[in-house]
């Protein structure tokens, strides 16, 4: 099915995300790119409706997601959060995980955009929640939610667990290319080459069996509950909200927040 077709965007007033449908894709793009794309409650509102849109819209057969600017997603914004009342923390982790697992059971495929930094929750949504993820070379990935006080997602299922507690408790960061050789992500391509990949992959995946595809991808959602995933995240919920009462909690955001700055 060919993605030449007169673009037909539906409009529609997001102020943190950008929604464009041309023929049978969908491109949902996070747009606060003076933030690097970091998530927030407004975010997730805005990005839950959106993939609600997707779902109900039977000429979409695929759905993109990238990052505007610089930067696919940084993952929490950490000014809102180190503002942010027990109410409206609590609000955010809940939105926080219903936009994942939407994401991730999103019947329609999903391929991911990803260039330069995609960490924390960024880096979870590319990796975890996407169903393709094409990475440029410039693209780099990173779990830091430890260094700034939280607890992260431990996804990562990929990774096996050396892999995955050396990625959330350093906080290092994994190159593009190392990232696909690790599995987190489908493939990379030279940042040149990134645009192009993508619109391939899209293109291809609108062409094959829809109902085959959403089945695949329900059967894939069952395969990970089996294995934890969904218990394993609400645990995590629960850690984190505890750790958000700690007594450090304040002081080590304070202190990931003045390095990121530096």
């Amino acid at each position: 099915m060919p993605l030449t077709t007169a673009s037909d965007a539906v409009p529609k007033h997001y102020e943190t995300i950008l929604f464009h449908k041309n023929g049978p894709v969908a491109t949902l793009t996070f747009n606060r790119p003076e933030k690097r794309n970091a998530l927030t409650i407004q975010v997730f509102l805005e990005f839950l409706d959106a993939l609600q849109r997707v779902e109900d819209d039977n000429e979409i057969r695929v759905m993109v997601l990238a990052g505007a600017g610089p930067a696919f997603c940084a993952g929490r914004d950490f000014a809102e959060a180190k503002t942010a009342d027990a109410a409206s923390a609590a609000r955010y982790l809940k939105l926080n995980a219903e936009g994942k697992d939407r994401l991730r059971r999103l019947s329609k495929p999903v391929v991911c955009r990803v260039h330069g930094p995609a960490s924390g929750g960024g880096c979870v949504i590319a990796t975890e929640c996407s169903d393709i993820t094409i990475a440029s070379t410039s693209a780099r990935f990173s779990i830091r939610e430890v260094q700034a006080g939280s607890v992260p997602g431990m996804p990562l299922f990929a990774l096996g667990r050396a892999r995955a507690l050396g990625m959330v408790l350093t906080g290092d960061w994994i190159s593009g290319e190392q990232a696909a050789q690790w599995g987190l992500v489908y493939k990379t391509v030279a940042d040149d080459q990134l645009e192009a990949t993508v619109a391939h992959y899209a293109e291809h995946l609108a062409a094959q069996p829809m109902q085959s595809m959403a089945y695949t991808k329900k059967a894939m959602c069952y395969l990970l509950d089996m294995a934890g995933h969904t218990l394993t995240e609400q645990y995590i919920a629960e850690c984190r909200r505890l750790v958000q009462q700690a007594p450090d909690r304040g002081e080590a955001l304070q202190s990931f927040l003045d390095k990121t700055r530096r």
